[in-house]
């Protein structure tokens, strides 16, 4: 193609016709432009398919774990409800005389068993670690999942803090063995009965009076204490989830 163009303007050339020579390579540029222009239009309907389909794929992968989120939510709030549950019981156990010391303890142990709360996030952190967030189109949707993350980190923040108050003060206490950690189920079946009869077996839950005794109360309340902050702080997260997960069902992934 460009050989017969070149032949064309060769024998204007010759003709001595400067005149068409100039018209037709003034309408050859034309042309070229014409083409560049067409190019870079199918290039960029090209690109605009691309970022639409990777758009409506970040939709569905951020809905599938907003989804996750809210299962793992709703199993964070229902153990923690369970906990606080186990711990009110514990205290009128313990207020029962007499009482059950290696019960009443291995009772205590199971409200201390937390699963660490982490949410799905992969999506959106794929999304803005790589720069795509400018794929976002709906800046309402857009808006709403930057809030949600930012709430969502703040949240994960708190959440630590809590458990982290709580391991303190749980096992704060002068002497593990006159507490009696010995007798937690657990620690009783590895140490063994040969060492645990070595160790203090001081009765402290019958006596309503004794420093161990009050200590252990005042963190039960405490421990229902944090654990109602708990909820709170994963009950506030699940309200704010319900915004961005409706835009998502009605705009975007169906």
């Amino acid at each position: 193609m460009i050989e017969f163009f070149r032949k064309i303007r060769q024998n204007l050339l010759s003709e001595g016709k400067t005149g068409k020579y100039l018209k037709y390579a003034f309408g050859e540029i034309i042309l070229v432009v014409i083409g560049i222009l067409i190019a870079l239009q199918i290039n960029n309907w090209n690109e605009d398919r691309k970022n639409k389909i990777d758009e409506a794929d970040y939709y569905c992968r951020i809905l599938d774990d907003f989804k996750i989120t809210e299962k793992l939510v709703n199993e964070s709030l229902e153990g923690i409800t369970n906990r606080i549950e186990i711990s009110k019981k514990i205290i009128v156990d313990l207020n029962k005389t007499p009482n059950n010391k290696s019960e009443i303890l291995n009772d205590f142990l199971i409200t201390l068993r937390q699963n660490v709360f982490v949410p799905s996030n992969i999506a959106f952190e794929d999304l803005t670690s790589s720069g795509n967030l400018k794929l976002i189109t709906d800046i309402q949707l857009k808006n709403k999942l930057i809030e949600y993350n930012a709430f969502l980190e703040n949240t994960l923040d708190l959440l630590q803090e809590n458990r982290t108050e709580l391991n303190k003060r749980m096992i704060n206490y002068e002497s593990t063995t006159e507490f009696g950690m010995q007798e937690f189920n657990y620690l009783k079946k590895e140490l063994g009965e040969e060492i645990v009869q070595f160790l203090p077996n001081n009765d402290w839950t019958n006596n309503k009076n004794d420093k161990t005794f009050l200590k252990f109360q005042d963190n039960l309340v405490f421990l229902v204490a944090m654990y109602i902050r708990q909820k709170q702080h994963l009950s506030n997260l699940k309200k704010e989830m319900q915004e961005p997960t409706e835009l998502l069902k009605a705009k975007k992934c169906k």
